[in-house]
């Protein structure tokens, strides 16, 4: 599905294709895992490219730690959830940047291969997402975060991926029907399709990336993307 991802672009790049306002400063990012920041441009404020942290957690939690896998959103199925369906209903939909994700092949030993998949055409693309926000019932601070919508993975990365599933690429126009508040519900669902395979290339990379980087062991660098140049790069 989508539980690691890059955001490489410099703030510069960003504002080219998205000229918004970025709250903070950005750093670009080579392994963006869950609870880390990154950008979000949301229905409720499509002019500002805002940092939120990976992984939902509800207004209704009674801390920040995630207690389930909420990053990832099953997109035919969203409806039918207590919890996506208020998302759904009141617009809180946001755009999640990215310029690629990471999916993993199972290996023999329990050993897993990761490759990163890019599109051909586009450096700079968006997830479509969800977002919340919770509120500490003692400081009243306020904390946002996101989760990305899945789909049924295409055949380029079915091919990798065991359970056959991939995040929701948006194309430019579905994204302005994503963050539309006036379109009815039922359109904005139709953008949840799954995105072209002729329109992506898989990359092999090393297994440095499996690990995630954190203060004490930081693993984010430009070398994390280096392709191992296998005849499995398509």
């Amino acid at each position: 599905m989508c539980a690691r991802y890059t955001l490489t672009a410099e703030e510069k790049e960003i504002l080219k294709a998205y000229p918004h306002q970025i709250q903070g400063e950005w750093n670009p990012n080579y392994n963006l895992a869950i609870t880390q920041k990154g950008l979000v441009i949301t229905a409720d404020e499509p002019d500002i490219i805002q940092q939120m942290a990976f992984g939902i957690v509800p207004h209704f939690a009674l801390s920040l730690k995630l207690t389930r896998d909420t990053w990832n959103i099953k997109s035919e199925t969203a409806m039918e959830s207590g919890l996506w369906r208020p998302l759904l209903k009141f617009h809180k939909t946001c755009l999640v940047m990215a310029d690629g994700f990471y999916e993993w092949k199972e290996l023999a030993k329990g050993e897993k291969q990761p490759y990163r998949f890019t599109l051909k055409n586009r450096k700079l693309f968006c997830f479509a997402g969800l977002w919340s926000q919770w509120m500490d019932a003692e400081t009243g601070e306020k904390f946002r975060t996101y989760g990305i919508l899945t789909t049924e993975a295409n055949p380029l990365v079915a091919q990798i991926h065991s359970k056959k599933r991939m995040p929701v690429i948006l194309t430019k126009p579905e994204e302005e029907i994503w963050l539309s508040k006036s379109l009815p519900l039922e359109t904005k669902m139709l953008v949840l399709d799954t995105f072209p395979e002729e329109e992506m290339k898989r990359t092999q990379v090393g297994k440095r990336v499996n690990a995630v980087s954190t203060l004490k062991k930081p693993n984010n660098d430009p070398d994390l993307l280096s392709p191992l140049n296998t005849d499995e790069d398509l």
